[in-house]
């Protein structure tokens, strides 16, 4: 007769508990995805009604809404014009030759992106920031930061094969996501916060 090792006893009696390892794996994956989408449908549910309860919302020339959007009306005009000429010159120079698309499509791109984050800002942007931090340029730096995330997804995306005509909304769309979603959050943290 042989004496069973402490390992060997341990894994008999895990078998016996919690069955066998194949069952553990899926049950464990299966529990975590449904609370992984009960987490999500809670936050969604907080969420929409953070963004469509408007019973706070005051409009005046003074308000941080206003303030907000006209900020980043000037910024994402002044950026997004000079972006599209630099980006111009770089696809006709010796670095890029023929690749990417004329400066009307680069503009076109530009403007109807900034058309969404415009009126998206003054949708999510509160009328009163919340009482800590410096909200007033919260869009602006996500307009900013949505830009780097583009370029880089763009440098990375495109040094295989190059910009085609019709690639040049990638970094106006992830501007557009950066400064709605720092418009988003500053609504979240103003209601959290008043």
């Amino acid at each position: 007769m042989t004496v069973p090792s402490p390992e060997s006893t341990g894994t008999w009696l895990l078998g016996r508990v919690f069955g066998s390892p194949s069952l553990v794996v899926t049950t464990f994956l299966v529990a975590n995805a449904l609370w992984a989408w009960w987490s999500l449908g809670r936050s969604t549910v907080a969420t929409a009604a953070t963004v469509f309860n408007r019973a706070q919302d005051r409009l005046g020339p003074q308000t941080l809404k206003v303030g907000a959007t006209w900020r980043i009306t000037v910024a994402w005009a002044l950026f997004y014009a000079l972006a599209s000429f630099v980006t111009q010159i770089w696809a006709g120079s010796q670095f890029s030759p023929g690749q990417g698309g004329g400066i009307e499509e680069l503009l076109l791109w530009s403007a109807a992106f900034g058309a969404i984050t415009v009126a998206g800002c003054f949708y999510l942007t509160p009328s009163q920031g919340p009482r800590h931090g410096d909200p007033r340029w919260a869009p602006y730096v996500g307009m900013m930061g949505g830009y780097v995330c583009g370029l880089i997804w763009a440098v990375i995306v495109f040094t295989k094969r190059g910009p085609e005509p019709g690639d040049w909304w990638v970094c106006p769309a992830m501007s557009c996501v950066g400064a709605l979603g720092s418009a988003l959050r500053m609504r979240i943290r103003a209601r959290a916060s008043h």
